[in-house]
């Protein structure tokens, strides 16, 4: 049996999460291909990707683009960061375990004009790809950052450069909203016929570095799927987000956040082109036609 038709004014109050970690003054992250400048290596060179700077939500789809003007060539992440958007580098880290990429903390001494260089212009033989040295002293992975070095098959750290972790802190943003709701009673139940917002005012906010549940599961499902140990999880409250816990050797190796303490330079040696099976990073340049 149904009731009388009514007219309600309902007030509520919806929550947002915004994950933050990394000082806004540092730079976005560039992700650019870049080969190697080392003399001797030419016409068969390695080639990497060099990721650097704060992570953010754009970041993954300038790593979609690194990875795609890579084409199937396995080419080595060597990266430094101070962190940021923490669900940015899961889905960066998911794109490197995908590709099967190795990860080294390190940065890259670009030869010629660099990402960030205003008047920067690539000449046209170079097809977007930028010329460098990679080095390792001075490199840093911190924050969201081990989850991108979580994701490579080799992790390496070399000597002069650190992995570090700190809480993680989200930001809990609430907001009033009215909405006008248009309901019968039914055998004593409501039900409703339809239900718009009438308006959306912005309540108030707090910053939290607990984890909820939901996302303690997300990254410990994330870890356990590329193989490091979640008891890295537990080390973020070593430090809070204003600060850096830097890990020791042997945390880092203890829970599999690093698989060998070797420079960022070894994945990308002129070398491992000059053997009877080249590395998959290694690009050979054919002759330019007379």
């Amino acid at each position: 049996m149904a009731g009388v038709l009514l007219l309600l004014l309902a007030a509520t109050a919806t929550a947002a999460t915004k994950k933050t970690a990394a000082p806004p003054l540092d730079p976005p992250m560039t992700v650019v291909v870049v080969r190697s400048s080392v003399s001797g290596c030419e016409p068969d060179c390695p080639q990497w990707i060099a990721a650097e700077g704060r992570i953010t939500p754009s970041t993954t789809a300038l790593f979609r683009k690194a990875l795609k003007l890579a084409g199937k060539k396995r080419l080595p992440i060597i990266i430094t960061s101070p962190g940021g958007d923490v669900d940015a580098a899961l889905a960066i880290g998911n794109l490197i375990r995908a590709r099967k990429l190795d990860v080294a903390v390190g940065w890259t001494f670009f030869t010629g004009c660099w990402p960030q260089q205003k008047d920067c212009k690539l000449p046209k033989q170079q097809a977007g790809v930028y010329r460098g040295s990679a080095l390792t002293y001075r490199a840093y992975c911190a924050s969201a950052c081990p989850f991108i070095l979580a994701a490579g098959q080799q992790r390496l750290l070399g000597p002069g450069a650190v992995a570090g972790v700190h809480q993680i802190s989200t930001t809990m943003i609430q907001d009033r909203s009215l909405y006008r709701e248009k309901y019968i009673m039914v055998k004593g139940k409501k039900k409703v016929l339809s239900r718009t917002l009438v308006s959306r005012k912005p309540a108030k906010s707090y910053v939290t570095t607990k984890l909820a549940k939901s996302h303690r599961r997300k990254l410990t499902a994330y870890l356990k799927t590329m193989g490091v140990g979640v008891e890295l999880i537990g080390l973020f409250d070593k430090a809070p987000p204003s600060s850096i816990y830097m890990l020791p050797p042997n945390e880092a190796a203890s829970t599999k956040l690093v698989t060998a303490f070797e420079p960022a330079g070894s994945l990308v040696d002129n070398a491992l082109c000059r053997t009877a099976t080249p590395a998959g990073n290694c690009v050979k340049l054919e002759p330019a036609k007379p």
